[in-house]
């Protein structure tokens, strides 16, 4: 099982997701200086985590299926 989707991921900074043309969206829970946590899905099998305030740090890769398992857990209160 696990989180990750499998194999090497070919982003490994936000920056190769970038140059790659991957697209980002924010939480509307955001504040207005921008820092935030933003969410992409460049392939049905992969979701991608950035963190706005660490931007040389490194992004997040889970599964399609255990990204849709964190944030039904967030909506329900169980974490």
């Amino acid at each position: 099982a696990g989180g990750r989707s499998g194999g090497k991921s070919m982003y490994v900074s936000r920056q190769d997701a970038d140059d790659a043309g991957v697209m980002w969206r924010k939480s509307s829970y955001s504040y207005p200086e921008g820092e935030c946590v933003e969410v992409a899905q460049p392939s049905g099998a992969q979701v991608l985590f950035d963190d706005s305030k660490v931007r040389k740090g490194r992004l997040v890769e889970v599964s399609t299926a255990a990204a849709v398992a964190f944030v039904t857990a967030v909506r329900r209160g169980d974490i």
